[in-house]
């Protein structure tokens, strides 16, 4: 549950744990040394090298794109570590990261890179929640055929 992993990273912030401001608990270091983490309110937090830690909404979560040039089983891994480490509940942890929005927010980006790398980093159970979104890229005469029959091959039945 939600409450019970907020709950466990407040016991580790009163514990001094965590680093920044605003306080998170760093989750997993990407290729170019940013980090993901959490804080109590259970905000993601991007801390890339030499600047401050920043709250990840929805304006500004195109900026976790980096966890998609990592394979999903690496990022879940990085994440699921982390949690056994703290005795955080590691499900929650994952379903924490807000997938939904960030897919949404590169797809809105119309980049062929990003968007083939969104597409394969979802999970099967993922794909009905986002069926809009993957069917426009299907349709996207700008985006190259091989992302496009990615997309295809992605689309779930109403």
């Amino acid at each position: 549950m939600q409450s019970i992993l907020a709950e466990r990273i407040a016991e580790i912030f009163a514990r001094g744990e965590g680093e920044g401001e605003p306080r998170f608990l760093p989750l997993v270091t990407l290729d170019s040394d940013a980090r993901y983490g959490i804080d109590a309110e259970l905000r993601w937090i991007l801390a890339a090298p030499d600047a401050a830690p920043l709250v990840i909404v929805k304006s500004n979560i195109h900026l976790l794109h980096e966890a998609l040039e990592w394979k999903r089983d690496r990022f879940d891994d990085a994440v699921t570590a982390t949690a056994r480490a703290h005795g955080l509940p590691e499900d929650d942890l994952i379903d924490s990261f807000p997938i939904f929005d960030l897919v949404r927010a590169i797809l809105d980006k119309h980049t062929s890179y990003l968007t083939r790398l969104a597409l394969a980093w979802l999970r099967p159970s993922e794909l009905r929640e986002l069926r809009a979104e993957i069917v426009l890229v299907t349709k996207d005469k700008f985006m190259p055929a091989p992302v496009r029959g990615l997309a295809e091959r992605l689309v779930v039945p109403e």
